[in-house]
């Protein structure tokens, strides 16, 4: 299953979920109506009954329909409630439960090990980096959550990255990723919300009958008795509805959420070339004294998300979340003998030896993410990264890592804090001339101080051994970081960045694409960006947004008038588009792309795929593709939030 199809089975699957919530819905109504007639009768009539044709003596349809029109509002407000909480992404939810940020700059050797591996497997695979969490938990467990890929984070227990080894940390990982290509987080955090409301009525009767032992009543009052019995019989009535509504809920994510599971761990064994990771990882779950279990006040709520079950309560009805363990490890690892590891040793914190040789042996077979100037890329070479799209493999992340490892001490230090970051984006932006510069440094002395201008400055002569085609993937590796900024940090940033590309009243094509990768991404990030919901089902709906994209990429990889024409007719030929129509390279301007950039994202999956075919057929037509051209579809790519990994040249 490639990116597109896993992202339309995630909508499929958000489409059985409504109806499963319709269901749950009026299961819950018909309970209360019974239990609320069930009661008038027994108050008129004093005995029970079971039969519908008895109840129909105290029936009152108005009474019915009211009843049923509160707990429909009562469950809305709800999962409204709960989908607001949430509209901030993964961080949110990390955050609910318990976990806390690790800081780029961490000179912790574990969270160095877990930082490296969650940023090679994000920059290989073309994902921006997602922020990762540490939850102060012994079990060995995980979690990706977020709308999308621009805002995810991967939450990771303390238990699991003192137990385990990189190897399987890389594999949990991988299997956390696959969460995020296969439009899961977004499913799950629906999930979540959806099903609050339901659980919000047995939270409700819960509330009402511990609120009675606040309650004191004098013994000759009658009517205070008569009252507490009303409450009483209110909250248990709730309660027992909230019971219901909890295995509604629970045979739902049961239902959902299995067999996405068994996907996931496949994709792992796919995107690392090895099955031993992630099944040793499991293995070690199940050997384990703590298991995956995790205690946080709000475990069985988010019981979906985690890469293995966080909650090992007794249930009377087996409505699990995640296969059992020995069945995962089994599709795994067939030939399992049926043993975990019981070894709770912790693995060596210092594992730079083994990392050495094993980089040493990489290094005899590596290729490396481009990095030459004025390079051209086979067209072969970007319809492959086009079906990559949403897929890790172990080639790109050995790549990942070797250009890591060969950038300047002072590049990596300064994407690891804060402000360091900042100054790395606003260093790209600095132009060449310089009266324009000087300028441009006015600017930050203005907005941002004369010490972080001057750090700036620095950065500027750090980038500069950088080749431009390196600019996304120098892009990747400080966004995590600045999202670690205050909200007013970033309103500065934001202004230097926007003031800079204006300092000589022109917006270049290289700018535009810093302006737009960064600032679209801290924009979500900080809550300054409305979230987009896909609602386009033909891409005549954004046909001009197409049109300028296409032509625009028609006219900057050919030059000659007519050759940019035959890539044009070839890009739309290519997806039997035949309305859209070349547009004159004079009425093109860059100002114009945010606004056309901003339509295609409603665009939805199978049409963005569709789209970016006619993208890399446009910038291939004549069997090459600069890196300029490549690299701004790959920005076109990210913004519309499919994920296109770099591409990889052997190193000479």
């Amino acid at each position: 299953m490639n990116f597109f199809e896993a992202q339309d089975s995630a909508r499929r699957s958000t489409s059985l979920l409504i109806v499963l919530f319709l269901l749950a819905i009026g299961a819950l109504l018909a309970l209360s109506n019974l239990i609320v007639f069930e009661y008038l009768y027994i108050k008129e009539y004093p005995k029970p009954t079971f039969s519908l044709s008895e109840l129909g003596r105290v029936f009152d349809p108005n009474l019915s329909i009211l009843l049923s029109a509160a707990i429909i509002g009562f469950i809305c407000l709800g999962s409204l409630y709960k989908l607001a909480q949430l509209s901030s992404g993964g961080s949110a939810i990390a955050q609910y439960l318990g976990g806390v940020i690790i800081p780029r700059s961490s000179s912790d050797p574990l969270h160095k090990k877990i930082l490296n591996i969650v940023e090679e497997m994000a920059i290989a695979s073309g994902v921006p980096v997602p922020q990762v969490y540490i939850l102060n938990e012994q079990g060995i467990n995980a979690f990706a959550a977020g709308w999308k890929t621009t805002n995810a984070v991967i939450g990771i227990t303390r238990g699991a990255l003192e137990r385990l080894t990189r190897d399987e940390l890389q594999g949990v990982i991988a299997h956390e990723f696959s969460h995020i290509f296969n439009g899961d987080m977004r499913l799950n955090i629906r999930l979540i919300a959806i099903l609050h409301g339901i659980l919000m009525i047995g939270l409700t009767g819960r509330m009402i009958l511990r609120s009675l032992r606040f309650i004191r009543v004098s013994r000759n009052s009658k009517g205070g008795g008569q009252a507490i019995l009303l409450i009483v019989g209110i909250g248990g009535a709730l309660a027992v509805v909230g019971y219901t509504g909890t295995f509604f809920g629970n045979w739902i994510k049961s239902l959902i959420s299995r067999q996405r599971e068994y996907l996931a761990d496949a994709s792992a064994v796919r995107y690392t070339r090895s099955s031993e990771g992630i099944a040793n990882a499991l293995k070690k779950i199940g050997g384990a004294v703590y298991g995956s279990r995790m205690l946080a006040a709000s475990v069985d709520e988010y019981s979906h998300a985690y890469f293995a079950l966080g909650d090992t309560a007794f249930s009377w009805f087996s409505f699990s979340t995640h296969p059992p363990l020995k069945k995962r490890i089994l599709r795994i690892d067939p030939r399992w003998d049926g043993r975990y590891f019981f070894d709770e040793r912790k693995p060596a914190r210092d594992e730079a030896g083994k990392e050495q040789a094993e980089q040493s042996r990489k290094k005899t077979i590596a290729t490396a993410i481009i990095t030459g100037a004025g390079l051209d890329v086979a067209a072969q070479d970007v319809m492959h990264s086009l079906d990559n799209i949403g897929e890790v493999s172990q080639q790109h992340v050995d790549a990942a890592h070797a250009w890591h490892k060969a950038l300047p001490e002072g590049i990596l230090a300064s994407a690891e804090n804060p402000y360091g970051a900042q100054a790395l984006i606003l260093a790209l932006l600095l132009d060449e001339k310089v009266a324009i510069k000087n300028e441009q440094y006015a600017v930050l002395n203005d907005v941002i101080g004369e010490l972080h201008a001057s750090t700036v400055e620095q950065a500027k002569e750090q980038v500069a051994g950088l080749q431009r085609t390196q600019t996304l993937l120098l892009i990747d590796l400080a966004l995590p970081t600045l999202k670690e900024m205050t909200i007013e940090q970033y309103q500065r940033f934001k202004q230097c960045v926007q003031q800079l590309i204006t300092a000589d009243h022109k917006v270049e094509l290289g700018e535009w694409v810093i302006q737009r990768l960064v600032l679209q991404q801290l924009d979500e990030q900080y809550g300054l960006r409305k979230k987009k919901v896909a609602k386009y089902f033909v891409l005549g709906s954004a046909k001009y947004s197409s049109e300028l994209m296409l032509s625009l990429l028609a006219y900057l990889e050919h030059k000659d008038a007519q050759q940019a024409r035959q890539a044009f007719d070839g890009a739309k030929r290519s997806i039997s588009a035949g309305a859209l129509k070349l547009l004159p390279k004079e009425t093109i301007s860059l100002e114009s792309l945010n606004q056309a950039m901003d339509e295609l994202e409603y665009l939805k999956p199978p049409l963005k795929k569709r789209f970016l075919q006619a993208c890399v057929s446009c910038i291939s037509h004549n069997g090459k593709v600069t890196i300029q051209a490549y690299e701004l579809t790959r920005t076109i790519a990210s913004c519309l939030d499919c994920p296109m990994p770099p591409v990889l040249v052997a190193k000479g």
